[in-house]
């Protein structure tokens, strides 16, 4: 199911113009395993072993060609790669992953595919937030020369970076604040090196133990509180 929301919308200043935008999420993921159960249930002679293996080559072809740069096709589209950044001058070479030399993955659905999703899209509209509730967006962590990036396997010292909106929280108020948490429980988080509305930024405490945590962040802006978090996983060496 797609899962639709009305949220503000930032860009736009004029009143005179439509200040809000849909926003949208996927409720369900199908993982590679299950995505072989549902080929192999459609009335084909080949098995689960055998659908698992096409995909496993299919996954080592998939992943040379893009790294060769092509635009490769398949029966229901397209996948291609693609860079972005900056730079100062027009004789200035892309080199990535420096600075904001960053390479993404676009996918474009062809024709057939786009009218059939279009004829059968499941979705429903969900309840707008409250204006004012904290929403997490994404996460990442700070180089040494102050460069985010997507590693979120971080020892200790080290600076993850919160990415959302309404963050501000009551640093007095122990139920709120920024937490980690893996099975053996939740941590609050006591120093950060910033503090925003938008963005948090917070070394990894020294006594945190190794191990994967989930974000949250819970916040009161007024009489109640609200709880954001985010799907992303968080490494501590």
């Amino acid at each position: 199911m797609l899962n639709i929301k009305t949220v503000r919308n930032p860009l736009v200043t004029d009143p005179t113009k439509d200040s809000y935008c849909f926003r949208s999420s996927c409720s369900q993921k199908i993982s590679t395993q299950q995505l072989v159960k549902e080929m192999s249930n459609y009335n084909s002679s080949f098995t689960e072993a055998d659908l698992a293996g096409m995909l496993s080559v299919l996954n080592t072809v998939v992943t040379n060609k893009l790294m060769e740069g092509y635009n490769i096709e398949f029966p229901f589209g397209s996948v291609f790669p693609s860079v972005s950044g900056t730079c100062a001058g027009i004789q200035d070479s892309f080199v990535l992953g420096q600075g904001n030399h960053q390479l993404s993955f676009g996918f474009l659905a062809n024709a057939t595919t786009k009218q059939a999703v279009m004829a059968g899209l499941k979705y429903k509209q969900l309840q707008p937030d409250s204006s004012n509730e904290a929403r997490l967006y994404r996460l990442s962590s700070l180089t040494d020369n102050a460069k985010e990036s997507h590693e979120l396997s971080l020892s200790a010292g080290k600076i993850l970076r919160l990415h959302g909106r309404n963050l501000t929280f009551d640093f007095d108020d122990a139920a709120q604040g920024v937490f980690l948490e893996n099975v053996d429980g939740k941590n609050r988080m006591e120093r950060f090196t910033r503090a925003g509305s938008n963005i948090i930024d917070l070394p990894i405490p020294d006594d945190l133990a190794a191990g994967d945590y989930t974000v949250f962040i819970v916040t009161k802006p007024g009489t109640n509180y609200f709880t954001a978090s985010i799907g992303q996983i968080v490494t501590v060496a």
